[in-house]
């Protein structure tokens, strides 16, 4: 499983991304970005990884990942 920061505000916009970087799908409703996921990694990370799942056999709606449009994992890390 692959997650990245989109740009999109502070902290960023968390998306799934497919192994071969082709591909993305938001994942803002399991978790507004990575800080946000990390922490609530036990219970945020089964979903993320469902999500994953489904990215890879094609079935839910996904964007093109383009990695200029991609920000710092933490863009606001706290250290």
């Amino acid at each position: 499983m692959k997650v990245a920061s989109l740009k999109d505000g502070r902290d960023g916009r968390l998306v799934v991304v497919s192994d071969d970087m082709s591909w993305c799908v938001d994942a803002s409703s399991i978790a507004p970005s990575l800080q946000s996921a990390l922490d609530g990694w036990d219970v945020v990370e089964p979903q993320l990884r469902e999500l994953a799942d489904r990215l890879m056999l094609n079935a839910l709606y996904k964007e093109h990942f383009d990695v200029l449009l991609a920000d710092a994992p933490l863009p606001r890390a706290y250290q």
